[in-house]
């Protein structure tokens, strides 16, 4: 597995590594606001580590430099960076048995307030979708957000990836009873990469500008026009005539 990128490092969650106060902060973010943490059996941070596929603190890599003479210092290249660092969140993948079996599966991430915006969650969650398509042989990965404050910035985020937006469930997850806030139910929107996308989206990578929200809104208004036209012509509710105006 690819566990580190130019800025970031995974290091596996274990019990060595999990008792780390700012690891207990996301947590709690966790079960406030995403769908597999929220619905974990055990609310603790290394049961539901215990069962994911991937569990690992996403670490900002220690960049060293070599001091030469006077004030000024020579920075190393790459494969020089350090590995460790400062913990900065967590990012999954985890799946049910069932979606096991179809080779399918979720993948999640949360990075601390301090360090977000930095394009840190972008180079994590590529780590993580790598080692789940090219390693595990995954078919398709799924992104379930809930319906909160953080869910455009998590659109921006997996849209940039090239996940593609796949619907709504509406009222889909009850959000249980905390700290004295009664129990509410919420949508959940689901994106989706399959394992075609992410090869085409390696052979294109460096061929384009990031695809944005609006560009996966636009795509997906015309992927469901061609569905709802084809629809029409196999019921027979388009007519069309000489001067090929189309007639409902």
């Amino acid at each position: 597995m690819l566990t580190q990128s130019q800025n970031v490092a995974l290091s596996p969650l274990d019990f060595s590594n999990y008792q780390n106060a700012l690891l207990g902060v996301l947590w709690n973010e966790l079960m406030e606001g995403a769908v597999e943490p929220m619905q974990a059996p055990v609310p603790y941070l290394i049961n539901f580590a215990e069962d994911c596929l991937l569990c690992a603190i996403v670490m900002l890599r220690d960049k060293y430099e070599v001091p030469v003479s006077g004030d000024f210092t020579i920075p190393l290249e790459e494969e020089e960076f350090s590995s460790g660092g400062e913990p900065i969140g967590l990012v999954y993948v985890t799946a049910a048995p069932t979606q096991s079996a179809a080779q399918e599966a979720n993948v999640g991430i949360i990075i601390s307030a301090s360090h977000r915006r930095k394009g840190y969650a972008c180079e994590a969650v590529e780590l993580a979708l790598k080692w789940a398509f090219e390693d595990l042989k995954f078919h398709r990965i799924q992104a379930a957000l809930m319906d909160d404050a953080q869910k455009d910035r998590a659109m921006r985020l997996f849209v940039g990836q090239g996940f593609r937006h796949e619907g709504t469930r509406r009222r889909s997850v009850l959000k249980p009873e905390r700290r004295g806030v009664v129990g509410v139910w919420k949508d959940v929107t689901y994106l989706a990469m399959l394992d075609t996308e992410w090869a085409l989206r390696n052979m294109l990578k460096h061929k384009g500008p990031v695809p944005t929200l609006w560009d996966e809104m636009f795509a997906r208004h015309a992927t469901e026009r061609e569905e709802m036209v084809k629809w029409d012509e196999k019921h027979n509710r388009v007519r069309k005539v000489s001067s090929t105006e189309t007639l409902r």
